[in-house]
C-alpha cells in the first residue's frame, strides 16, 4: 500500500488531492489482487471496474493539469501533455490484454506495477518541475 506523504506533494492543493485519489484507487487495486477469497468472474469484474475508474480519473486529472498549464503559460506544457498522451495510450494497450480467463490476478499485478511505477515517477519527477511555476 502506498501512503501519501509530503515527498509526493507538488505544492498545489488541487493536484495533490487528485494524486491522493489516484493513489487510493491504486491501493484498492492492490488490495483486490491480494485478496485470495475473490476469484474468477467477480475478481475480473471488480478489477475491470477499478482499472476503468483509474483511467477515467487519470484523464480527468490530466485535463485539470493541462488547463492550469495553459492558463499560466507553463513553459513545459506541450512536453507534459505529450507524456500524458503516451501514458493514456500505454495504459489502454495494457488493459486490452486484461481478459477474463487470462490469469486475471497475474495480469492485473503487471498492470498495477506499471501504473504504480509510472505514477510515482511522474509525480516525483515530471510534476515536481512545475512546483512554484503556476502561481
Amino acid at each position: 500500500m502506498i501512503e501519501w506523504n509530503e515527498k509526493f506533494s507538488v505544492g498545489y492543493k488541487v493536484f495533490d488531492e487528485q494524486h491522493i485519489k489516484l493513489i487510493e484507487i491504486l491501493n484498492e487495486v492492490e488490495a483486490l489482487i491480494k485478496d485470495k477469497t475473490i476469484h474468477n468472474d467477480l475478481l475480473y469484474d471488480r478489477l475491470s471496474d477499478l482499472f476503468n475508474e483509474l483511467v477515467d480519473y487519470t484523464v480527468y486529472h490530466f485535463e485539470t493539469e493541462e488547463k492550469v498549464f495553459e492558463q499560466k503559460n507553463y513553459e513545459l506544457t506541450e512536453e507534459h501533455k505529450e507524456l500524458h498522451s503516451i501514458f493514456v495510450e500505454n495504459v489502454k494497450e495494457h488493459l486490452s490484454g486484461f481478459k477474463l480467463g487470462k490469469d486475471e490476478r497475474k495480469v492485473a499485478l503487471e498492470i498495477y506495477n506499471m501504473l504504480l511505477d509510472w505514477l510515482m515517477n511522474h509525480i516525483v519527477g515530471t510534476d515536481k518541475k512545475y512546483m512554484g511555476k503556476l502561481n
